[in-house]
């Protein structure tokens, strides 16, 4: 997952330092998790540096483009329409970019050791037990506050000041959205389980086709009242951004524009670097 959100385009104050690097970045966050021998290693990043490159050729072009389509609907208005169809377009770009990952990387995975595969088990046990403490088993009132300060952190880095009506707005959102985070918890145990079992398997097993069904929630298999708990998150989060991009100030929507139009440009010159 990290090696998603690195070679997506973020909101850093050095686009082109980050991106430039992302490759070592992804190969150190896999090697937190588990001890790669020499010859693994140098095949990682091989493989990263493949992706990277392609990432760069193929992706950087939509993600350009994906960027001047936002700075658009900040211009001309924001509507529900308009942002569910961007918000279409950048799950687009994650499920390509997953998918490529999986091309690259899969390949790593039948040379691991029983001891490798073990340590590697241990770690996303770790990660499950950090998601657990965070988000599980607080208070109700500490749960709500994490969402709350989420979304102001966001604004801010991205808006500047923030009004009160925007304030009150994102309060209400976060008092009233629905738990879901329990619900991702089972999830990660079920894929947990999933994956262990593929791993045992992994010198015969389709591991691709394995992986790609572990890193995308098939909602076919989940119970009513958890799409609906789904669904209504996604109705409330999107109501939320259709209604924050609708009552920006001229100051703040200004600030926005000057943000995305200085990640445009980083975009465009690392397109050039390819």
């Amino acid at each position: 997952m990290c090696l998603i959100l690195v070679l997506f385009i973020s909101a850093c104050s050095s686009t082109q330092f980050a991106y430039n690097r992302a490759a070592w970045f992804a190969q150190w966050q896999i090697e937190q998790l588990v001890d790669l021998n020499d010859d693994q290693q140098s095949r990682l990043e091989q493989r990263l540096e493949l992706l990277h490159s392609w990432h760069r050729r193929e992706e950087l072009p939509r993600y350009h483009a994906l960027i001047l389509q936002v700075g658009n609907l900040l211009e001309n208005g924001v509507t529900e329409p308009g942002y569910l169809k961007l918000s279409d377009q950048m799950e687009d770009l994650w499920l390509r970019l997953l998918n490529r990952s999986l091309d690259e990387l899969v390949l790593l995975l039948p040379s691991l050791s029983d001891e490798q595969v073990a340590e590697l088990l241990a770690s996303m046990s770790d990660k499950n037990d950090e998601f657990y403490r965070k988000w599980i088993v607080i208070p109700e009132e500490e749960l709500i506050e994490r969402r709350r300060e989420r979304v102001f952190d966001s604004l801010e880095q991205w808006t500047g000041d923030i009004t009160q009506a925007q304030r009150e707005r994102v309060v209400e959102w976060a008092e009233n959205a629905p738990d879901v985070y329990t619900l991702w918890y089972n999830q990660r145990l079920k894929r947990h389980e999933a994956f262990a079992q593929l791993l045992a398997e992994r010198k015969t097993a389709d591991v691709k086709s394995g992986l790609r069904a572990l890193t995308v929630v098939d909602e076919s298999r989940l119970q009513a009242w958890e799409l609906r708990r789904l669904e209504d998150n996604r109705r409330r989060a999107n109501a939320l951004m259709i209604w924050l991009g609708q009552n920006l100030t001229p100051q703040q929507r200004d600030h926005l524009l000057e943000e995305l139009a200085e990640i445009a440009e980083d975009v465009h010159q690392l397109q050039s670097q390819g």
